[in-house]
């Protein structure tokens, strides 16, 4: 008699793109254009550390239409990654509760997002009054 086997269900290759699983995926590949933006201000401090004229190659570089191109796609990217991770937050941290009653997760995602942008908005405010008093 021939050993059993363990059943495996058969799954498409296009998996992945699928109703249930593609929000998940285009999160999760939005960690590619992180990390691609982390590169970007990598490579701007080793052209700092190298000089001026490097630093300067390197913000002429930040200035041209392609690089333009370039942030605003990171960005949109970004924006995606920050909501989507507010978003599962909530569902992967321990129930909150506060003064005995529990905290809804579309709350909790709506206090995370409005800390994120706030911040990021002190960030670039501060960044704007540094570079005019310069």
């Amino acid at each position: 008699m021939s050993e059993a086997r363990p059943y495996h269900r058969a799954q498409p290759r296009d998996w992945w793109a699928h109703k249930p699983y593609l929000a998940y995926t285009m999160r999760e590949l939005t960690g590619i254009a992180v990390a691609f933006y982390a590169a970007i201000l990598f490579a701007g401090l080793i052209c700092l550390w190298r000089g001026p004229a490097s630093f300067e190659a390197f913000r002429e570089f930040l200035a041209s239409p392609l690089s333009l191109l370039i942030h605003c796609v990171l960005l949109a990217g970004m924006i995606w990654h920050v909501v989507t991770w507010f978003q599962i937050m909530p569902k992967t941290m321990p129930k909150l509760i506060l003064n005995g009653r529990h905290v809804p997760q579309k709350q909790l995602t709506a206090i995370g997002l409005i800390l994120a942008f706030a911040c990021s908005a002190i960030l670039v405010a501060a960044v704007v009054v540094v570079g005019a008093l310069s």
